[in-house]
C-alpha cells in the first residue's frame, strides 16, 4: 500500500468515527445540571411536630447558564414509605431525580432552606444550608391556615431530605408579614438532576 493509499484509508476511518452513533454521548450527569449532597446531612432524627435541625452542604454542578435557588427541604409523606423510594449511591441519576419529583408531589414540607445562585457551564458551587425542620413552614394562606397546618402534623410513612432547584418568592400576607413560597422546577423539562436521602424518623 502506497503512502497516499494509507493516508486515504486513515482519513476514511477518522470520518467513520464522526458518523452518528459511532461516538457515545457523555453520561447524563455530565450533560445535565447536577445536584449532590456534598457533606452531611447530620444524622439528627426528625419527628413530625417536634423541632429539629438538619445541616448539610449542597453541591451544584452547572451545565448551562442558570439562575434560581438551590433548595434543601425535609418532607413527610403519608403515601410513600422508605421501601417505595430507596436512594442509593449507585442509583441512576435520572431515576433519582424522578423520585425527588414524585416525593414533592406526594408529601408535606417540614421545613426548608434555600440559597440564590447563578451559574454557567462547568461551574461547581458548594452551599452550606441549615434547615429548621419538624413543622410545616408558614404558607401564603395566612396565619390561620398556617396554624391549622401545624396542628395537623402527624408522623408520616416516609421522611426525606431533598435537594432540588426552583424559585423562591417572598409573598406578603394579609397581616403584613412575609413568607417565602417555593416553586420547584421539574427535573426532566429543565435538565436538572435533583437528589435526596432518607431520614431516620424519631420515636
Amino acid at each position: 500500500m502506497t503512502s497516499r493509499s494509507r493516508l486515504a484509508a486513515a482519513s476514511l476511518a477518522a470520518a467513520a468515527l464522526l458518523l452518528p452513533g459511532c461516538l457515545e454521548s457523555p453520561p447524563i450527569d455530565q450533560r445535565w445540571t447536577l445536584l449532590e449532597v456534598a457533606n452531611g446531612p447530620d444524622l439528627t432524627t426528625v419527628t413530625p411536630g417536634s423541632p429539629a435541625t438538619i445541616g448539610l452542604t449542597a453541591r451544584i454542578t452547572f451545565r448551562k447558564l442558570l439562575t434560581g435557588f438551590v433548595i434543601a427541604e425535609v418532607r413527610s409523606s403519608d403515601t410513600l414509605s422508605p421501601s417505595d423510594i430507596q436512594f442509593t449511591p449507585n442509583e441512576d441519576p435520572l431515576q433519582r431525580a424522578r423520585d425527588v419529583d414524585r416525593i414533592i408531589s406526594e408529601s408535606t414540607s417540614l421545613g426548608f432552606a434555600s440559597r440564590a445562585v447563578t451559574g454557567f457551564d462547568h461551574l461547581i458551587e458548594e452551599i452550606p444550608l441549615s434547615i429548621d425542620a419538624g413543622f410545616p413552614p408558614p404558607s401564603a394562606g395566612g396565619a390561620v391556615a398556617d396554624s391549622l397546618a401545624r396542628a395537623a402534623v402527624h408522623p408520616g410513612q416516609g421522611l426525606f431530605l431533598l435537594v432540588y432547584f426552583g424559585d423562591v418568592d417572598e409573598v406578603e400576607m394579609d397581616d403584613g408579614s412575609r413568607v417565602d413560597v417555593v416553586t420547584p422546577r421539574p427535573s426532566e423539562p429543565n435538565e436538572i438532576l435533583s437528589t435526596g436521602v432518607g431520614i431516620t424518623q424519631g420515636p
